[in-house]
């Protein structure tokens, strides 16, 4: 049964000048501003509250958490929509509102009590519970400004639940006091849950969540984002989070030229500098079977292990080794120091680094590798050896480019690889680079990027799903040849690199959606473009394209470099002092 149902709730403010002279837009606070200077703080926000629920909602500052409070406790009049309430609603928006420092505890109580619209019978009633569950003893009868913090917050808290309720609403302010009183906070509302009362939980506290509802609602900038499992949403808002801290600490552009930045000059290829104080004796390259081997198979394991003598003692040093595409393009260079590893102090002798790959997720091809042993800052190398190591990844590339990316095509039935002829011949787009083609036998509608919540966006974080939501429009005249049209979807680097591309053979005419799936996807921080094409091979070519225009961004935590995160492991073993 629904206590609480929200219709399309809305909710308008006016621009005003702060203390510093500055419009909410000058001062970055506007969000959803329409012409006539006013700003939607709240808007859109359908959801129902059963009886015996416990929500949780959670949101940055400034998400309309408190706003969207308010709207159904009824002290805050709409904009737009409707709140329809079953019950008597119980708020616990500001703890002690109206609290006097010279009344005593227990005129305070009286006092608070009656503000929040319990009559003088049901205070009595009550009173003495309320002072036995604040824990203040003879405080109740000091005056309130000799009260600690604490004991304003415990006894305005014990005043709020003592109120006859269905609803409680509660902002920020679920457990006050110490932990005992707190546990003791906790108690009560899982009671209250059991007498079939509910609870909306207005928080930034993703524990509380997980731990204490049963449901939860994400807000960001006014509109709902997810509602579903607690679980769900804290990890959502945890992802919102991640985007927020990593965007913060600079322009996306500084963050990807940092990522790229060690991409070598080819020209420097098979070089080696160094100030020598340490020396690489040996790099060599391990199978999964442990064996020495310049090939591996494709999503193979393997393991890169650097033999080294060091000639003198070295305080500040991280190993590093960046692997490359024969033909320039940088694939990934983590090293020990941006992993968060401290290495102990070199003493003189021998030793070894090791980086382990999990899988190696490169497309077959001719591949090399530097080594280097870095000083802490990465300002001078005491041994690097520029890409003077080959691997090869053995077979034939099904698709021509980079990465051998995980992904699925969402929907009925399974689709295995159509055959080497469905293939699009990319030669075809070479000099169409932000390029359209829509015809009348078939055309795309501009793609939508979609995060695992099926929400639109256009940054993700690496490691995390990205969607790609595919609309196009087959002509009935082409029912005859649909067993050799296909539909093709390729990801490239802003810079032209194709990263990774798959095909799918397209079942039937008329409009069509597809969905395109990279469950974890790899990509590392830096601008990215789809491209999607119908391909009719019968006659080797595309009927419609659109080719580096739709573009999304990657972001990641890591500071590694590359294109693509490769799971790995580091194990080393350096010289020691001897100990007398």
């Amino acid at each position: 049964m629904h206590v609480i149902r929200l219709n399309n709730v809305g909710r308008k403010f006016h621009q005003f000048i702060n203390a510093d002279g500055l419009s909410e837009k000058e001062s970055g606070l506007k969000r959803h501003v329409v012409k006539d200077g006013a700003f939607w703080a709240l808007r859109n926000v359908y959801f129902n509250i059963e009886a015996a629920e416990i929500i949780g909602i959670l949101g940055r500052n400034g998400s309309g958490k408190s706003t969207l409070l308010n709207i159904i406790s009824g002290s805050l009049p709409l904009s737009e929509g409707e709140v329809v309430v079953k019950g008597k609603i119980s708020a616990l928006l500001t703890l002690g509102a109206g609290f006097q420092d010279e009344f005593t505890g227990r005129e305070n109580i009286y006092l608070n009590a009656s503000l929040l619209g319990m009559k003088k019978n049901e205070i009595d009633k009550y009173f003495s519970d309320i002072v036995e569950f604040s824990e203040l003893g003879d405080f109740i009868n000091a005056p309130l400004g000799s009260y600690s913090s604490g004991m304003k917050m415990r006894l305005g808290f014990s005043i709020a639940i003592h109120k006859e309720f269905d609803v409680l609403l509660t902002d920020e302010i679920i457990a006050v006091g110490d932990i005992s009183f707190q546990k003791k906070c906790f108690e009560r509302m899982t009671g209250f849950r059991r007498q079939g009362k509910s609870m909306v939980i207005a928080t930034q506290d993703t524990a509380l969540v997980e731990r204490f509802c049963s449901r939860g609602i994400l807000l960001e900038d006014g509109r709902i984002v997810s509602i579903g499992t607690p679980k769900e949403v804290v990890e959502q808002y945890e992802m919102i989070l991640s985007k927020k801290k990593i965007l913060s600490e600079g322009a996306r552009s500084q963050m990807v030229s940092e990522t790229k930045r060690w991409a070598t000059d080819m020209h420097e290829w098979g070089k080696r500098e160094g100030t020598r104080e340490v020396i690489i004796k040996e790099v060599v390259i391990f199978n999964k079977n442990g064996r020495k081997t310049s090939k591996v198979k494709r999503k193979e394991k393997i393991t890169i292990r650097v033999s080294f003598k060091s000639c003198e003692k070295v305080d500040d040093f991280h190993f590093g080794v960046a692997l490359f595409r024969e033909d320039g393009v940088y694939c990934y260079g983590p090293n020990s120091q941006f992993d968060g590893f401290a290495t102990p102090r070199m003493a003189k002798g021998e030793g070894y680094f090791e980086l382990e790959y999990d899988e190696l997720l490169l497309m077959p091809g001719t591949y090399y590798f530097s080594a280097a042993i870095w000083d802490k800052n990465e300002t001078f190398a005491y041994d690097y050896h520029k890409c003077n190591y080959c691997l090869e990844v053995m077979g034939e590339p099904v698709f021509g480019q980079l990465l051998n990316l995980s992904y699925r095509w969402e929907g009925p039935g399974l689709w295995p690889f159509p055959g080497k002829k469905c293939l699009p011949a990319l030669d075809y787009l070479a000099d169409k680079w932000g390029g359209h083609l829509n015809t009348s036998e078939a055309s795309f509608t501009p793609l939508i990027f979609l995060n695992n919540y099926s929400c639109k966006n256009s940054i993700f974080i690496t490691g995390k799903e990205l969607k790609v939501k595919i609309d196009y429009k087959i002509s009935e005249s082409q029912e005859p040849f649909l067993k050799n049209l296909f539909l093709w979807v390729g990801i490239y680097r802003s810079d032209g690199i194709y990263c990774h591309g798959c095909v799918k053979k397209i079942s039937s005419c008329g409009s069509n959606c597809e969905i395109l799936a990279y469950p974890k996807l790899r990509l590392l921080p830096g601008g990215y473009r789809v491209s999607v094409g119908i391909w009719d091979a019968n006659s080797a070519k595309f009927l419609a394209y659109s080719h580096g225009i739709n573009s999304f961004n990657m972001i990641s935590e890591k500071r590694d470099h590359g294109t693509v995160y490769l799971d790995h492991r580091w194990n080393w073993q350096v010289p020691k002092e001897r100990e007398d």
